[in-house]
């Protein structure tokens, strides 16, 4: 005996079989939706309706250190460096022979992230990555001539993108926020 075939069933008469409930159907009324912010405690809604995100401190943090990036961005775009490669360089010229690890702890960043810093930094020679002698499973890292020729061209500029980033303060204020800055900071480590 031979099989027939079975015929495909379209969409439409699948959904007339099924069960009530389990799917709208066509033209049905949508039942009213939950409004998840009705669940909100009185007091809760208190505090919503004070909020206003200009005014809390970790928003305009954010804004600000965006605005900082733009900033450099804008100034060292023809160098194709980030502030935290230049902050890099800078640590290794200031420690030749640091450890990666150490480099990590320096710059408050998680080792991943440096060691694939570090890489891009060895591929472009601007930083060169050398075995230690000390911890074979460990390299040391140092300024290469072109991480040097880089600093030439960057630093001179660097404090002209520092000072357009504080023009909107006063000198009193200037060293007001740096001061309170270094408090949030200093707070964080203990």
């Amino acid at each position: 005996m031979t099989k027939r075939p079975e015929k495909r069933r379209s969409a439409r008469s699948i959904a007339r079989q099924r069960k009530p409930g389990s799917r709208r159907a066509v033209g049905a009324k949508q039942p009213a939706r939950h409004d998840p912010a009705d669940d909100l405690t009185p007091d809760v809604r208190a505090i919503l309706d004070r909020f206003v995100l200009h005014d809390i401190v970790s928003h305009l943090l954010r804004r600000a250190h965006f605005a900082a990036e733009e900033r450099f961005a804008r100034e060292f775009s023809d160098e194709q460096i980030t502030p935290r490669q230049k902050a890099t360089l800078i640590a290794v010229y200031h420690r030749p022979g640091v450890s990666q690890k150490m480099l990590a702890e320096h710059l408050f960043m998680d080792r991943v992230t440096v060691a694939e810093m570090v890489n891009r930094l060895v591929a472009r020679r601007l930083l060169q990555r050398r075995p230690s002698a000390d911890d074979k499973r460990a390299y040391e890292l140092f300024l290469a001539a072109e991480g040097a020729a880089m600093l030439n061209r960057v630093m001179p500029r660097d404090a002209s993108v520092e000072q357009a980033i504080l023009r909107p303060l006063s000198k009193e204020n200037e060293e007001l926020f740096k001061s309170c800055l270094r408090l949030i900071v200093q707070a964080s480590q203990s």
